[in-house]
């Protein structure tokens, strides 16, 4: 008797623990929920650097794209069809990886963008991934050219730009890091918050 409940004990014991096996694990999307977090945490640390304790910022016009409640990445949207919000993260992650390469230019933000550079490479490898395996890698996304800005910026403007580019970054990389918390966004659910920043 003790051995047949001590086996059950064992047996719920190891299905709990499967169960309880790290979100990811067998998930395309598993590595870009760990590249998001990194993206997130470089981010915030190079948007700090640049700001200094500085708020002023330009009013730029920039052709940055940005998420939208039209995007369908609530939580409910995300668990019933995913694509459309993963599509334009993906898209807007390649809009952010080219503002990031001009910026990279500036002697003001050399520095800062080096720890964000290398991120924003690896999320996009590993979002490739991830759209790939939610059926969504068609010629739309594949051929996706990211509009950057190519008008010449004034030189007293380099910090500035700077700043605002690596703030609405760090703004985007919470987002991301947010709908990727689960690794599979299909798994993304309210009861479930991950602490992003």
């Amino acid at each position: 008797m003790d051995f047949c409940f001590t086996t059950i004990v064992v047996l719920l014991g190891l299905l709990s623990a499967a169960s309880c096996a790290p979100i990811g694990a067998h998930d395309p999307c598993g590595a870009a929920r760990s590249s998001s977090l990194e993206l997130n945490h470089l981010a915030k640390i190079a948007s700090e650097e640049v700001k200094k304790g500085s708020t002023d910022q330009a009013n730029f016009s920039s052709k940055l794209a940005f998420m939208q409640a039209s995007d369908m990445c609530d939580p409910e949207s995300l668990k019933h069809k995913s694509m459309p919000c993963v599509g334009k993260i993906f898209s807007t992650l390649k809009s952010y990886s080219s503002a990031v390469k001009r910026i990279s230019g500036f002697q003001s933000c050399m520095k800062s963008t080096e720890k964000v550079e290398m991120a924003l490479q690896k999320l996009s490898i590993d979002m490739r991934q991830c759209v790939e395996s939610l059926g969504g890698l068609n010629h739309n996304l594949n051929s996706i050219i990211s509009e950057g800005d190519t008008e010449p910026i004034e030189h007293w403007k380099e910090p500035l730009l700077c700043s605002y580019t690596l703030d609405r970054l760090f703004s985007f990389s919470i987002f991301t890091a947010r709908v990727f918390a689960a690794g599979d966004p299909a798994h993304h659910t309210t009861s479930s918050p991950q602490k992003c920043m």
